[in-house]
């Protein structure tokens, strides 16, 4: 019994112990350690926010130096300079209507921001050559001047010649289109159809314009706005009369196939004319150019052999006569290759 007394007592000592201990610990301090391992917790959730975060601009960041440098100057230029470069694009009346029908398709501010950096380079261009050619450096500044104007008047009127290539391009395949639609048609296919299988077809940019009406027409645009729309972008006479024609025959009917055939060989028949012209004027031209290339070049450097000898020396500046055989000459040929290419029937 003894023992056993002895025992009791020490428990009951030991757990006077443990509660004169807990009694001495301050409460604020038991809440303390209570919020901070609550912050402790909360710690990690943090740090993955914050982990996040950061991946989210490093994504932006490779996203940004995925970008064209040209792009990024574009940028730049929009964010530093976008109130004057959009009063300079609202000055270009049709820049929109003419980047539309080239199917340029991005917004007007963007295409003047590439007209002021092609305009740039083009005179910084023109400037470094000039003053390497050793002219003065007032000169030097008006011909970068002038290559300035002209790179940026040629950016504007580059959609304009996109166009016309590409309307040329239409119009060139147009007869061969037809008869294909044609054929489709007296087949018993529907002309939305039809006209999706000239989109897959290769007939150039006129495949990429039926397939614009494609996208337009499964986007909600009926198949007659998505045609107007068509006859819009080209503004050719060929294109007018083919989607009149195929507007009228679904308003009033009739044989459509019949009447595709029927403007296919009669544009084919116009295409045939024009090329027994073009053959006509090309032989008429290809003489002056004869002349021009081979014997007006020599009949030049043997004019200035014979007076160089009656006079005993050079009539001539060496340089003057390097001048006219390597960019006098080739320049007129270019000339008249580009008015032959030209003249070529669409």
């Amino acid at each position: 019994m003894p023992i056993a007394e002895l025992l009791e007592n020490i428990g009951k000592r030991t757990i006077e112990v443990i509660r004169k201990s807990v009694r001495r610990i301050p409460r604020r301090k038991v809440e303390d350690r209570i919020r901070k391992v609550a912050e402790v917790q909360k710690e990690p959730f943090e740090l993955e926010e914050h982990e996040k975060v950061v991946e989210k601009i490093l994504e932006w960041r490779r996203e940004d130096i995925r970008k064209p440098l040209s792009k990024r100057l574009e940028d730049a230029l929009l964010k530093y300079f976008k109130g004057p470069l959009t009063s300079l694009a609202k000055s270009f009346k049709g820049l929109d209507q003419d980047l539309f029908r080239a199917g340029i398709y991005v917004p007007k501010e963007r295409y003047v921001v590439r007209m002021v950096i092609v305009g740039f380079l083009s005179g910084f261009t023109a400037f470094v050559v000039a003053y390497i050619m050793s002219m003065p450096f007032t000169t030097s500044f008006l011909i970068g001047l002038l290559g300035f104007i002209g790179g940026f008047w040629y950016m504007r009127y580059y959609p304009k010649a996109v166009w016309k290539r590409r309307v040329s391009e239409v119009e060139r395949a147009l007869p061969y289109a037809l008869r294909h639609m044609a054929a489709l048609l007296s087949a018993g296919i529907g002309i939305e159809e039809t006209i999706v299988s000239i989109a897959r077809s290769d007939y150039g940019v006129l495949s990429e314009e039926f397939g614009i009406m494609v996208r337009e027409m499964r986007t909600g645009t009926s198949f007659e706005d998505a045609l107007q729309r068509f006859e819009e972008r080209m503004r050719s006479d060929k294109v007018s009369k083919v989607v009149k024609q195929i507007l009228r025959v679904l308003k009033f009917g009739g044989n459509l196939s019949e009447i595709l055939y029927k403007m296919a060989e009669d544009f084919s028949f116009e295409y045939r004319m024009k090329l027994v012209e073009y053959v006509q004027k090309v032989n008429g031209i290809s003489f002056i150019y004869l002349f021009i290339t081979i014997i007006m070049p020599t009949m030049f450097v043997v004019a200035i052999l014979a007076g160089s000898l009656m006079s005993k020396r050079l009539i001539l500046d060496v340089r003057m006569i390097a001048i006219m055989l390597l960019l006098a000459f080739p320049s007129i040929s270019l000339i008249i290759i580009n008015m032959i290419k030209k003249a070529e029937p669409r």
